[in-house]
């Protein structure tokens, strides 16, 4: 009988290909994470609206920065991670190929999402390169270092914020509260804080149980490895705690106006087209008249809602016929329009106009769309190359009366501009009682950036504690109060018949942190980070020269 011969040869080749079909896994491990934490960023945001995400999103990333070995390598990490989340986020920009060629969309897209990446490419290698990279010091340079570059991408180049971190938690109430400190920024903050400390204890957790009271040395204290997530668990939780203190308060007003919002919805191709003009206006004159039978205190259209300029110039059939139905019917009316100059400049202009047809107040955007509504580089190019200039921005922070409030004042942004803090906190700080924002979001119809737009909104109020009505064309239009609650139902993009009626409150002259400093928290972030990478070179710097 003959003896079976052993399966070890057997065995060992089958640890073999166990190990071969691993190690591609173990070799892009790092890269697998970095892509990781670009998708969970894309689902924290609208239209997914999964909040709780952004907790845990960057913990792939700061796990995979770990085990690189270079500062191209960390850089080249953080760059996939930014580019997968970038391009989930602004995917729509390519879908503007109706209004423009599709191949400019889509080099415009993949240009945008190549320059925001860097900046989480930059981020990474500042972790990667500096000492502290493990306890308490690393748990707070990474919120530091990214929110220091969330203002940075909020202003260079004309600025381009949209994405920060702190815009994931718009409908997580408590955990935005904080913003009437320090703006979206600091929710940034203490988002990013309490994914590095979840990524520390992930990484320390073998030593906590080889050595449960062995004190780790870190370069500034002496703390052990367990209490390094106490610290920033616990400012975490005081953060919750505001929040929630805040929004236990009435709301502190000095009056109310009911306002009726009329967005009109019209397709942005349908606004294009000139001969559509005579219907859009018998459109938004019909539902003036729907929402008037309520007898509002004033009544709000969308930014451009009438697509032609008809406050430019002399007097022209469809201004007569508007200024006969406010004086018929004794309506304040805030609408956004196209307006000529004598000099032939055309700005994206609001209007107030009384039941007399006098205009009570006006404004004009500020903040232009780099490409979409002005070319950056024209007024710099000699003059044989012509470029296409657009709109004009406008000067100075202009308010509006408040129609039915004697002495109460409001502030309107236009579309673009809403998604600057610093910006919107300047008609506050000049007396306004309430604000407003004007936009056509149409342009992106089926897409998830009205609904992006929209989250913007609610950190606006709660920066400066005042209610924001918000009318948008092709968007979501609703009214919020200084805590970021939606307080009336909204109206969605593809209601072309609704309005929506409510009262909106009028906030006392009481200025919050942020409305009184600004962006001074991210700034000081900034600093710090700046401080920390200047010190380290220099200490570097010396041991070099001492050699």
């Amino acid at each position: 009988m003959k003896k079976k011969s052993p399966k070890v040869p057997k065995k060992r080749e089958t640890v073999k290909q166990k190990e071969s079909i691993k190690s591609p896994i173990r070799r892009y491990q790092s890269w697998i994470l970095a892509g990781i934490s670009g998708i969970l960023l894309i689902l924290s945001f609208p239209s997914f609206n999964l909040f709780p995400i952004a907790w845990m999103g960057l913990i792939p990333l700061l796990i995979a920065l770990k085990s690189v070995s270079s500062s191209k390598s960390a850089f080249w990490h953080g760059y996939v991670a930014g580019a997968i989340f970038f391009f989930g986020l602004l995917y729509w920009i390519i879908l503007l190929y109706p209004f423009a060629n599709i191949f400019l969309t889509t080099f415009g897209c993949v240009a945008l999402v190549a320059y925001l990446a860097a900046y989480v490419g930059v981020f990474s290698v500042l972790l990667h390169r500096l000492p502290w990279r493990s306890g308490l010091p690393f748990i707070f340079i990474a919120p530091t270092i990214w929110t220091g570059l969330e203002w940075v991408r909020s202003w260079l180049l004309t600025g381009f914020p949209w994405g920060s971190m702190g815009y994931t938690q718009w409908n997580n109430l408590p955990a935005i509260q904080i913003a009437s400190l320090t703006g979206v920024h600091g929710v940034s903050f203490v988002v990013v804080l309490f994914n590095a400390t979840i990524a520390e204890a992930l990484r320390t957790y073998p030593d906590w149980k080889r050595s449960r009271h062995q004190a780790s040395p870190l370069r500034f204290v002496m703390i052990d490895k367990r209490a390094a997530t106490i610290i920033p668990i616990a400012i975490v939780i005081a953060c919750f705690i505001y929040g929630l203190i805040s929004l236990s308060r009435p709301v502190e007003t000095t009056s109310e106006t009911q306002m009726a919002l009329v967005p009109g919805n019209i397709q942005q191709l349908d606004k294009w087209n000139r001969e559509n003009l005579p219907a859009i206006f018998k459109q938004y004159i019909d539902l003036i008249e729907k929402a008037d039978a309520a007898q509002p205190d004033l009544i709000v259209l969308p930014e451009t809602a009438i697509p032609g300029a008809i406050f430019s110039g002399g007097p022209n059939d469809y201004r007569r016929k508007l200024e006969q139905m406010l004086h018929d019917r004794q309506i304040y009316l805030l609408t956004g329009v196209p307006h000529f100059t004598p000099e032939l400049k055309i700005y994206n202009r609001v209007f107030l106009l009384s039941p007399s047809g006098d205009q009570l107040g006006s404004y004009s955007k500020t903040h232009l769309v780099p490409f979409g509504e002005y070319v950056p580089i024209s007024r710099h190019l000699p003059n044989l190359i012509q470029l296409p200039s657009g709109y004009e921005a406008g000067k100075s922070i202009d308010l509006f009366p408040v129609p039915s409030v004697e002495g109460a004042q409001m502030g309107i942004v236009i579309c673009f501009e809403s998604i600057f803090p610093n910006l919107f906190r300047k008609f506050v700080l000049k007396g306004a009682n309430v604000m407003g924002i004007l936009t056509n979001d149409a342009w992106y119809e089926g897409t998830a950036a009205p609904e992006q737009h929209f989250a913007i909104a609610p950190l606006r109020a709660i920066e400066n504690r005042v209610a924001v009505f918000r009318c948008a064309n092709g968007g979501i239009s609703c009214i919020i109060d200084p805590f970021g609650r939606v307080t009336k139902e909204r109206i969605q993009p593809n209601d072309t018949q609704g309005f929506l009626i409510g009262d909106v409150p009028l906030i006392d002259q009481k200025k919050t942190v942020y409305t009184r400093y600004g962006d001074w928290f991210p700034i000081l972030c900034f600093l710090v980070s700046v401080i920390l990478v200047l010190y380290h070179h220099l200490s570097n710097r010396r041991v070099e020269e001492s050699k």
